[in-house]
This record gives structure tokens, sequence and C-alpha cells, in this order.
């Protein structure tokens, strides 16, 4: 009898978490970019910047529409399996997306996680055409909040590899379903 309440004691006590085999990321809804953060990584020949409200981030090594973003006017959709880029207007019929373009292949820009589980929220990975060639931008899911998301590059060499590693980290809000 000793054993078995001493059995129960531990299983009650014990600091043993149980965790499930997958984590679901949430990644639907409309989102605005409200803050940037640019990050040099390997070495420290250029100082961090940091974006916030009305601000404008550009580097015209990165793909469209990536080069330039205003912070609070840059938006990205989430949707089921499908990501759009940079609303730019809204008519009648719903908002109008800068990508996918009209050529984009299949219409429509997918989305896949990969690397998630209990312990990581993965990676969102996409690739799009950009009027002259395809590009493949991967983000980190740092954090995948109630009404938040913040996406982290893998980041770029913009001097040759040798030179600085710059990540981007976006902070993105929720605005819309």
């Amino acid at each position: 009898m000793k054993k078995y309440l001493l059995f129960i004691l531990l299983c009650l006590t014990s600091c043993e978490k149980f965790v499930l085999n997958n984590s679901d990321v949430t990644l639907s809804g409309k989102y605005v970019v409200s803050k940037l953060d640019i990050t040099n990584v390997d070495q420290t020949e250029s100082r961090d910047s940091l974006y916030t409200l009305g601000q404008k981030y550009v580097n015209h090594l990165l793909p469209t529409p990536f080069d330039s973003i205003v912070i609070n006017r840059f938006y990205i959709h989430f949707d089921y399996s499908v990501v759009k880029i940079d609303c730019i207007g809204i008519n009648a019929s719903g908002d109008i997306w800068k990508y996918p373009l009209p050529n984009q292949p299949h219409g429509f820009i997918y989305y896949k996680i990969l690397s998630n589980n209990a312990y990581n929220n993965g990676f969102v990975q996409f690739t799009y055409f950009t009027g002259e060639s395809n590009r493949t931008m991967t983000f980190l899911i740092e954090d995948d909040g109630f009404e938040s998301l913040q996406l982290k590059s893998s980041g770029a060499w913009f001097k040759g590899k040798f030179g600085e590693k710059q990540v981007m980290t976006l902070y993105l809000t929720r605005v819309g379903p």
C-alpha cells in the first residue's frame, strides 16, 4: 500500500511536462508590419536598426516587395495555405494585393510550414513570382501570438560571403480576418 501511495505521489508532483507531438500554428489573418528590426549578425560594420511607425526601410538588394517596407502600411495576409503580400488598395470586392501577380503560376502563392513540433513553431516558406523571376522567402516563426506574429528571416550577406550578415525581424499585428 505504501508503494502504491508513493507511486501516485510521484506521478502527481513530477516535474515532467506532457507535450503533444505537434504544435498548431495559427497564421490565418491579415497583418500589418508594426515594427521592423534589422540585426547585423556576423560583424559589426553597420549599426542595428529599428524601424517604427511611419518609417521606411529600403534595401534594393532584397526581392520586391521586401526591398521597401513602410511601417504600418505593409500588409501580409495568410489564409489557409495561401499568402498575399503588400495590400495596395481596397475595392468593392475586397483588398487589392500586389502579390500574387496576375501571371503567378497557379494564380496563388502557397506557403508551407516546415519543422513544426511541440518545441518549435517552425518556419514559414513561400515562393512567389516578381515579374522577372521566382523568389523564395523563409522566415522563422519566433512568436505566434493571439493577435500578433513575429517572423525572422534566415538572413543574407549583402556585401558578399565575407561581409556582414543581416537578419530582418518583422513584428506583425493582426488587423483583420
